[in-house]
């Protein structure tokens, strides 16, 4: 492949969300709203944390499936439609709002027999995504996956470990179940080490850095921590190659990430995404007059 430059290189932006949650932004941006179905991409941590101290509250969204990952910690999601649940790092919890749901995340210390209580001395890192629904699909009901750290496959060689939370990679079949073609795979690279993959064909794809340096083909441009490199498509072929190197002396974590460009036309509006203002307009009166349900502070 050899590519020689990025089609675009998005640096994330600082931003503050929920409950004192610092975060770095990288989708939307102004240059670019969408990779493939994905509309959001929020990187939060490495942090000490304090689950009292620190989440999001009960908030809504429509339109959009949120997914949120975790490399260290633990949250702990609950929402209107009923669904509860935790997950612990290497885990995500991945909700579809379709037309409407409230939902709120907040952080738990995985190793502390209290975990809801334990004082600021464990570590949250991870992200969360959204994707835009199809059209078709954007008033279905709400939905809630929860995928364990044992339910994610992965395969390990030559200090390259790849993890495959969505869609297919290595021969192995992501947990989630996806509604339009996507994938999010987690790569770990020892210092030195490199992973050599197959993009699937007519999607877009991104490379964004958790932790570490790395390079993309033969780019000369490194990818550091908070950036993502947009890596195009390739329409013809039934898959193409990419190859990651981490060139630092510490572990490198990114996150492969892409699919079918979105359905759209894409209208923002806080926490929904939906295809038109009259989509918006609907979903504010659903919220405001509690047709998603309601959700009690935790």
């Amino acid at each position: 492949m050899n590519r020689t430059s990025f089609a675009q290189i998005i640096d994330s932006q600082w931003a503050n969300v929920g409950d004192n949650l610092k975060v770095r932004r990288a989708l939307p941006a102004p240059q670019r709203k969408s990779l493939g179905p994905w509309v959001f991409l929020d990187h939060f941590g490495p942090m000490p944390t304090n689950p009292r101290g620190q989440g999001v509250p009960p908030h809504p969204h429509a339109g959009i499936e949120t997914v949120t990952y975790l490399l260290e910690g633990g949250m702990a999601h609950h929402d209107s439609a009923g669904h509860e649940g935790r997950v612990e790092a290497g885990g995500a919890q991945w909700m579809t709002s379709g037309r409407g749901i409230v939902h709120a995340e907040r952080p738990f210390d995985p190793d502390s027999a209290d975990g809801d209580q334990s004082p600021p001395n464990f570590t949250l890192h991870g992200m969360q995504l959204w994707t835009s629904l199809p059209r078709a699909l954007k008033m279905m009901p709400p939905r809630y996956q929860r995928i364990s750290a044992a339910d994610v496959p992965q395969v390990a060689k030559d200090g390259a470990t790849v993890r495959v939370i969505a869609g297919e990679s290595d021969g192995l079949k992501g947990p989630a179940d996806v509604l339009m073609p996507l994938f999010l795979w987690h790569v770990a690279l020892e210092p030195g080490a490199q992973w050599q993959g197959q993009l699937p064909a007519a999607m877009e794809a991104g490379v964004y850095v958790m932790m570490g340096e790395v390079s993309v083909d033969d780019n000369e441009t490194p990818l550091r921590v908070g950036q993502l490199g947009i890596v195009g498509e390739s329409a013809n072929a039934a898959s193409w190659p990419i190859a990651i190197r981490n060139h630092g002396d510490a572990l490198a974590h990114i996150m492969l990430l892409g699919g079918a460009p979105a359905e759209g036309p894409l209208v923002f509006h806080g926490p929904f995404v939906m295809n038109s203002l009259e989509q918006i307009r609907a979903a504010e009166k659903a919220y405001m007059t509690g047709q998603m349900g309601t959700l009690a502070e935790v």
